[in-house]
């Protein structure tokens, strides 16, 4: 207790200092909890599938890596950025099992690779899910730099909560590491031009070159980079040396384009002829025969943002940018410009392209997160002048109500990612009921039941059958008498591919009519569905990567697989 003869400004002063010391070592706890959470939300059912790549994209990418090592590159023309990521990691496993007697030769990791996926894939989903943490602590730096560290934890915490962010660090595929890469550049930007630091910016050049070539659809990453490249270098009033340091920050982006792509440097024409190729595929709203989405790309995109970030984070989202967008040129604000153009020239863009995924909104959240943490922030400070105890009850009730939607969904994903998947319980009926040989039609690889073909082995088979993949379309493809005439004893459907609209309206027709005769021409032998009552989820495209929209109608990931006897009628009671 103070003495009587204590001034009160004394008083008060060691009463801030207190509180100073306090909230500094609340801080570091509160974002160690927070990384915490986000880490258990991306690992939370991240064994889904396996040994089964359910994933369409992910062996893709497995493929190129372990390729790579074989010393082949363009097979697998995708970015190359992620696989690289891979292929140093596969690299180092395979030295500990060398060294550790389990792999004796190049030979028996290909053997094992080959026997069971499941090892390769999961790192390739846990680089995912640790990268996607790690987007949680660069955001929470960029929101100290943006406004406080209040802004940092509340931006943290969204992200850390996000449900595609969460959901799709569950996918050994590029888009999470990309959006990674990308807040890391923006941050260091930020940092650069805070510090007036050419090494900052040496290295933001660095991560984006890694950005663009882990997602070539990234590019715009150059927007922010060169602002703070401008800022850092020439309007800097005591910037020395500025042809040093442009040639300083042109080299880290080289760098970074040959430390990610370097394969695209070899084979320059293999790798742009595919791009092209993929870009030219998404038209009108959707993927080559594929309808994706009828509405034009920013509604798309707002779309989902909504079940991505939850209605109400992603409007209090757009306030926020908003906010930035009102705020730049009032103080010619250069960390708030650096912010808002990436966001923003990427919207406009990818909205115009109507090439439509929903993994390409992945890179607008980071900033969404951020944006929603600085309209509740400078809400609070509004209420705050005007009532000091009402600001901090509507920065916590705003908060804690924008979290209901996305926490509880990554939830519920996490927890239908632990069920078995409806191919791998239509995978084990075949086996103990289908005979070994039969003649099977099926629409599409990974859409459908992992079943093992004299050609190619599906791990922990049971029975061997002959197989036909289909493809295009579906089993559409080809009318009933022809599976008849061919000798095929069963067709197996997937909704992964009849509930995907195609682009052309009379082709799409005739196929929904080749799907509805088959309840009537031939004999129903099983169905696998995802909801306990044979009704179909709510449905788009991106559901056959993993569950989307439909998260609180399913007991269990897949799709429906319905199974159809061409030669007989005999059926089967429903599995339970």
């Amino acid at each position: 207790m103070a003495s009587s003869s204590e001034p009160i400004a004394a008083v008060l002063a060691r009463k801030v200092s207190i509180q100073a010391a306090t909230l500094q070592a609340i801080i570091p706890l509160l974002l160690a909890l927070l990384l915490l959470l986000a880490l258990v939300l991306r690992i939370w059912g991240i064994q889904f599938g396996l040994p089964y790549a359910y994933h369409v994209d992910e062996i893709t990418y497995v493929s190129a890596a372990l390729n790579l090592g074989a010393g082949v590159i363009g097979k697998q023309p995708n970015p190359t950025g992620f696989s690289n990521i891979l292929f140093g990691e596969y690299a180092l496993f395979f030295l500990l099992g060398r060294l550790t007697g389990l792999y004796s030769s190049t030979a028996d990791f290909e053997a094992a690779y080959r026997s069971d996926p499941s090892l390769f894939l999961l790192l390739g989903r846990l680089t995912s899910a640790f990268l996607g943490t790690l987007t949680v602590l660069t955001v929470y730096w960029t929101g100290k730099a943006m406004r406080d560290r209040w802004t940092g934890l509340i931006g943290a915490l969204f992200l850390a909560t996000a449900f595609l962010h969460v959901r799709d660090s569950h996918y050994g595929v590029p888009d999470i590491a990309a959006t990674f890469l990308l807040s890391l550049t923006v941050l260091l930007g930020v940092l650069s031009i805070q510090r007036s630091s050419w090494r900052f910016l040496a290295l933001a050049a660095l991560s984006a070159g890694l950005t663009i070539t882990t997602k070539w659809s990234l590019w715009l990453v150059v927007t922010p980079f060169a602002l703070a490249f401008f800022w850092s270098v020439f309007h800097n009033a005591e910037a020395s040396r500025p042809a040093l340091k442009v040639g300083i920050a042109l080299a880290s982006l080289l760098a970074g384009l040959l430390l990610g792509g370097f394969q695209l440097f070899l084979q320059p024409f293999t790798y742009i002829e595919y791009a092209l190729r993929e870009w030219r595929s998404g038209a009108a709203g959707g993927f080559g025969i594929w309808q994706i989405d009828t509405v034009s790309g920013w509604i798309f995109y707002l779309k989902t943002l909504g079940y991505g970030l939850g209605v109400l984070l992603a409007g209090l989202a757009f306030v926020g940018a908003g906010l930035q967008i009102i705020k730049v040129p009032r103080g010619w604000d250069h960390i708030g410009l650096l912010l808002i153009v990436f966001p923003l020239f990427y919207f406009l863009v990818m909205g115009a392209t109507r090439h439509y995924f929903a993994r390409y909104a992945l890179p607008l959240i980071p900033f969404a997160a951020l944006f929603a943490a600085e309209a509740i922030m400078a809400l609070g400070a509004w209420l705050s002048a005007r009532s000091p105890g009402m600001g901090r009850v509507m920065v916590a009730g705003l908060v804690l109500v924008a979290l209901v939607q996305p926490l509880a969904a990554s939830m519920r994903h996490g927890v239908l990612l632990t069920r078995t998947d409806t191919r791998t319980l239509a995978k084990t009926w075949i086996e103990q009921n289908i005979p070994e040989g039969a003649k099977i039609a099926v629409d599409w690889p990974t859409h459908g039941p992992p079943l093992s073909t004299p050609d190619l082995a599906a791990p922990y088979s049971q029975r061997v059958y002959d197989v036909t993949i289909v493809g295009g379309t579906g089993l559409s493809d080809h009318p009933l008498e022809w599976y008849r005439e061919n000798g095929f004893d069963y067709l197996i459907a997937s909704s992964f591919i009849y509930q995907i609209p195609l682009v052309l309206m009379e082709q799409d027709q005739g196929r929904a009519a080749f799907y509805a005769s088959l309840d009537h021409e031939l004999a129903g032998v099983q169905e696998f569905h995802a909801t306990n009552d044979g009704s179909e989820p709510d449905f788009i495209f991106d559901e056959i990567y993993g569950p989307a929209i439909s998260l609180w109608e399913r007991e269990r990931p897949g799709p429906t697989i319905k199974i159809f006897r061409i030669a007989s009628r005999q059926t089967y009671s429903p599995l339970k």
